[in-house]
């Protein structure tokens, strides 16, 4: 039958750690399964228990990670443009100097309402914060009882080591040499189920040795988490004692700069209204005193009306003259024609009258 053989793993142990691999060794009895099955079990169920009182500690609204913590503060910042505070106030919309200090509240209404955020994300970092410094030192606690782990694996797999030594070196040999004498077939069957034994503790050992390396691989990757933690650690502090503060005397800079911009605004507005006034003003006197003094030099009546006047009467006498004389004409042609309507008349009657006598 084809043997698994164990890892070669060189063990370095005290000597009271090595006494008590051998105590081990000596208690550990091959021939019976269970035994051998939980061979080192003490060693991880100690790990085991430590993970399990961490992660009662842990309840699910703490598991907020910073970086996402961080992420948010920066996307809520990234939206307050420093530039853009209170930019469409007043002038543009407003009248000379009105509301001046009404849009100016509404100014300071929105940093208070930014504050309020950065001062709410500090409470949320400074939590977190908090959360990291446990996290550490419960990874230091893992990493302690990982060491310890590593230590109780060593001494479990040099008392495997031994005791395979002495079952292959010495039971092993015994059985051989016995089933080989016997023609009893049960001293060949002991001889099988030794070796089967030896398979087993040979992958017990083999398993201790694999929980070994990992263990090994288990305490860098505990110091990065760790080293993950203090840095976060250190970008939270920067932020809460460095950025914050910044940001806030950006905004008080904010502040003065838009009471600057507000009084340039009114200050330049006023000059340039004033400028306008005077010039309008002056423009509107030179046009009234032009009219002035021009219609001071107009006499009583201007010559072109006389002129007009005149032309007219003459126009109006002449109009006159000529229906005086048509006037004449025409009443001198009526009298013709009454003078012939009455010769007419009396010519006609007289006719009549001769008819009547014949």
């Amino acid at each position: 039958m084809t043997q698994e053989s164990s890892i070669a793993i060189e063990v370095r142990l005290s000597e009271a750690e090595r006494q008590k691999a051998i105590a081990l060794s000596e208690q550990l009895n091959p021939f019976d399964t269970v035994s051998t099955l939980v061979f080192g079990k003490e060693a991880l169920q100690s790990i085991t228990a430590f993970s399990d009182r961490v992660l009662a500690d842990v309840r699910a609204k703490d598991t907020g990670d910073a970086g996402d913590i961080l992420h948010a503060m920066v996307t809520n910042m990234s939206s307050s443009q420093f530039d853009e505070l209170g930019k469409e106030s007043f002038l543009s919309r407003l009248p000379l100097i009105g509301e001046l200090f009404h849009s100016f509240g509404k100014f300071v209404k929105g940093f208070d309402t930014i504050k309020a955020l950065l001062d709410e994300l500090a409470n949320k970092l400074e939590a977190q914060e908090v959360k990291l410094v446990q996290d550490i030192h419960q990874l230091d606690g893992l990493y302690d009882e990982n060491l310890a782990l590593l230590h109780q694996l060593d001494i479990y797999i040099h008392a495997g080591n031994h005791r395979l030594e002495k079952l292959k070196n010495v039971e092993l040999i015994e059985l051989k040499e016995k089933a080989d004498q016997s023609v009893d077939p049960l001293d060949s069957q002991a001889f099988r189920d030794a070796l089967q034994v030896m398979s087993r503790l040979e992958k017990r050992i083999h398993n201790l040795s694999l929980a070994r390396m990992a263990a090994i691989q288990t305490a860098p990757q505990i110091r990065l988490s760790q080293e993950g933690n203090k840095m976060l650690m250190e970008d939270i502090q920067d932020i809460i004692h460095n950025t914050l503060p910044l940001w806030k005397r950006q905004f008080l800079i904010a502040i003065s700069n838009f009471e600057k911009e507000k009084a340039l605004k009114v200050t330049r507005a006023v000059k340039d209204y004033t400028n306008k006034q005077y010039i309008r003003n002056a423009e509107k006197l030179k046009a009234l005193e032009e009219q002035i003094s021009e219609n001071y030099q107009r006499g009583i009546l201007d010559i072109e009306s006389l002129q007009t006047v005149n032309q007219l009467m003459i126009e109006t006498l002449k109009n006159t003259l000529s229906h005086v004389k048509e006037g004449r004409i025409k009443r001198q042609q009526a009298g013709k024609a009454l003078e012939q309507a009455e010769t007419d008349l009396k010519f006609a009657l007289q006719e009549t009258f001769d008819e009547t006598r014949v």
